[in-house]
């Protein structure tokens, strides 16, 4: 059984590298090209859109095919959309390729890295499901969210160190990930037979129970990526910093904010205590306390304050929610709300940068009033639902049993 935790964990965080580590050096690589930040932005996001919609399809088919065989394609496919992108990016760099065609070939390659990423961490987290009961499942989540987590810190981490001998190390580094990873998954993870044989059964993301996890996702998501994206700026900003104390700062703070994660993860797998409404509840209220931190302290020590805090509650409602979704449904059903969980992380990709973005061009504190305002209004509703999530969530419970 640790072979394969590890082998889960291991493909959720090499899926998170290979989309993290894009990131850091897709602006310089952009300004070498010659294009604009309209082009990144436009690249990013309809990579994030693939994602959203393909989530849904890689879990269903798991469900179909089995989870092994999905994990595998994904990294099969992360290989060679690395490749072509990787390819792309050095024909524009040695000008063997430039214009609409190098624009045109940039988007579609980012796209096919947004196709066939959401197919591991979605496979991945219906594998941990399948082999965790009721009271192990918030752990069994902990794990991949640590492993989100870990992604998340040490993707750019990996792509500033990769970057240091050159721009486009980085993405030779996220095509081979994908090789290493591929090889593990063979030989660590056992081959399970399917869940459903003919035809995934559809998952409705509005029932009762369901809808509120993927809403706390939504919401935790949406708080993840707006610090990510208008941080630098505020951060700057209220402390009338350099660009160059704005960079070291913030990487301070966003590794404050992901240790924190991490650490919470870790504890939540070692003694899982709390069911996910608990998790979450809590995990909101540290998320707010950490965006009013930002709002109301404007000093050094209680930005890194608010690092902390919004650490320590991302990393509680992570687990949170993808632990809740998956018990809100039948067995049979995994596969399909795995890639439900994914798709709602690929939305909040899409909309949060363009939120949070626009607000700040309004006012620099309007980002975290409005995401907090939505934590706030998923927390109330979460509360005020009691007797349907649990319903809802024996109706689960007992139909695993049966099977």
């Amino acid at each position: 059984m640790a072979r394969v935790r590890f082998g889960i964990f291991l493909s959720v965080f090499v899926a998170m590298v290979g989309l993290m580590i894009i990131a850091p050096v897709m602006p310089p690589l952009i300004r070498e090209l010659g294009l604009s930040e309209t082009h990144s932005g436009l690249i990013i996001s309809l990579g994030s859109i693939a994602m959203a919609i393909m989530a849904p399809v890689w879990g269903r088919w798991s469900d179909v095919k089995g989870r092994k065989p999905v994990i595998l394609l994904g990294f099969a496919g992360m290989f060679i959309s690395y490749v072509l992108f990787t390819a792309t990016m050095y024909a524009g760099l040695t000008k063997l390729i430039s214009g609409g065609l190098l624009i045109f070939l940039l988007i579609l390659t980012r796209g096919l890295v947004g196709l066939f990423i959401p197919a591991v961490p979605s496979s991945s987290q219906a594998y941990m499901a399948d082999i965790t009961d009721e009271k192990g499942r918030s752990a069994g989540m902990a794990l991949i969210g640590a492993a989100n987590g870990i992604g998340l810190v040490l993707g750019p981490a990996i792509a500033g160190a990769f970057a240091l001998i050159g721009l486009i190390w980085p993405l030779y580094i996220g095509a081979l990930l994908p090789v290493l990873a591929f090889v593990v998954v063979m030989l660590m993870i056992p081959a399970q037979k399917p869940i459903v044989r003919e035809k995934a059964p559809k998952v409705n993301p509005f029932q009762k129970g369901l809808g509120l996890y993927l809403f706390a996702g939504l919401a935790t998501m949406l708080s993840i990526i707006t610090l990510q994206v208008i941080g630098g700026f505020y951060f700057q900003d209220q402390l009338n910093l350099t660009t160059t104390e704005t960079a070291r700062m913030v990487s301070f703070g966003m590794m404050i904010s992901g240790v924190a994660m991490i650490v919470t993860q870790g504890v939540q797998m070692k003694k899982p205590k709390w069911q996910p409404k608990s998790l979450i509840l809590v995990g909101s209220a540290l998320l707010i306390g950490g965006f009013a931190s930002f709002l109301l302290i404007i000093n050094l020590v209680g930005f890194y304050v608010a690092f902390f805090l919004f650490g320590v509650g991302a990393g509680l409602m992570m687990p949170g929610f993808m632990a809740g979704a998956s018990l809100s449904v039948a067995r049979e059903q995994q596969g399909g709300v795995a890639g439900l969980v994914g798709s709602v992380q690929g939305i909040s990709a899409v909309i949060a940068p363009l939120l949070s973005t626009s607000l700040y061009q309004l006012d620099k504190h309007l980002p975290f009033m409005a995401v907090g305002v939505i934590v706030i209004l998923m927390a109330i509703t979460l509360l005020t639902a009691k007797t349907s999530l649990a319903a809802n969530g024996a109706i689960a419970v007992n139909s695993e049993s049966r099977k």
